[in-house]
C-alpha cells in the first residue's frame, strides 16, 4: 500500500507564468503597474474555468496538434495493430473522497487516446466492457494483467493505473478548491507481463494558486480537474505538442471530447 498522500509532501506539476518587462523609467510606477497586471492575471485564472467561455479557453488543443508534434514518452502505442484497455483503481484509504474517480479516469483516458492517436490501427477497449469486468470481481483484481488477459477483454496492453493521493480541497482551508492527485501509471505487456513503461504523475490544479469556493463550482470544478488529470495521462502514449503543453499557463484543458 502506497503511503499516505501527503500536501507536505506532494510535488504536482506546476505550468511557469510569464514575465512580461514594462518600459517605464519610473520604479514605483513600473512596481504599481505590474501589481494591477498579476492582480487581473489571478482573477483571469480563477474565474476563466467557469465563465463558459469557448474562446481562449480551446488553447489546449494545442496539446495534441501542430504540425509536427512531439512523439509520447512511452511510444509503444504508436505504430502496428493493437488494443490497448485503460484500467484505474484507487489506493485511497478513504474510498469516499474517490468515489467514482477511477471509473472517471478509466473513461476519459480511453477517449483521449482514441481520438488523438495517429495508429489508425490501435483499438482502445470501451471503458464500458473494463467496468463490466470489474463489476464482476467487485473490483477486486490482484494485478492490471489479470483484467487485459481475460477474454473479455483481449488487450495486448494495460494502461494501469493507480491513485495513489486524490484530493479538491485543503483540509486546512475548506473555503479554497484546489485539486491535488498523485497516480502510479504503468503500461503493462499482456503477452510477456512485463511492465514496459512506468511512470509517478503529480498533478496540481490550478497550478499557481487556489480559487474560491462557491454555490455550484463544486461538480464544474471536479469535472475539468479528473480532464485535467486525464490528459496528462493521455500525453504519455499519444503524440502531442511538448512545448506548448509546458509554457502554456492551462488554467482550463479543454480537449474538446466529450
Amino acid at each position: 500500500m502506497p503511503a499516505d498522500f501527503s500536501l507536505d509532501s506532494f510535488g504536482g506539476n506546476a505550468y511557469p507564468s510569464s514575465v512580461y518587462l514594462l518600459p517605464f523609467s519610473d520604479e514605483a510606477m513600473t512596481h504599481r503597474v505590474l501589481k494591477v497586471v498579476l492582480s487581473l492575471s489571478l482573477i483571469t485564472v480563477c474565474l476563466f474555468p467557469f465563465c463558459g467561455c469557448k474562446g481562449p479557453l480551446v488553447t489546449a488543443m494545442a496539446l495534441f496538434k501542430g504540425d509536427n508534434p512531439d512523439p509520447p514518452e512511452f511510444p509503444f502505442l504508436v505504430k502496428g495493430e493493437k488494443t490497448v484497455a485503460v484500467v484505474c483503481r484507487s489506493m485511497v484509504a478513504n474510498q469516499l473522497e474517490t468515489q467514482n474517480v477511477p471509473r472517471d479516469l478509466t473513461r476519459r483516458v480511453g477517449e483521449l487516446i482514441h481520438h488523438k492517436t495517429k495508429n489508425k490501427k490501435l483499438k482502445v477497449v470501451e471503458s464500458t466492457k473494463v467496468n463490466a469486468w470489474l463489476d464482476n470481481c467487485d473490483n477486486i483484481f490482484n494485478d492490471f494483467l489479470e483484467v487485459g488477459r481475460d477474454k473479455s477483454i483481449a488487450a495486448d496492453y494495460v494502461i494501469g493505473i493507480e491513485l495513489v493521493g486524490f484530493q479538491l480541497r485543503d483540509p486546512h482551508s475548506p473555503h479554497l478548491i484546489q485539486g491535488r492527485t498523485r497516480l502510479q501509471v504503468r503500461l503493462f505487456d499482456c503477452e510477456s507481463g512485463e511492465v514496459v513503461a512506468n511512470k509517478a504523475v503529480d498533478v496540481v490544479f490550478p497550478p499557481n494558486l487556489p480559487i474560491t469556493a462557491g454555490p455550484g463550482i463544486d461538480q464544474p470544478f471536479r469535472n475539468q480537474f479528473i480532464q485535467v488529470v486525464s490528459e496528462q495521462v493521455a500525453i504519455l502514449f499519444v503524440h502531442h505538442d511538448k512545448h506548448k503543453s509546458k509554457t502554456m499557463d492551462a488554467d482550463v484543458l479543454d480537449l474538446s471530447v466529450r
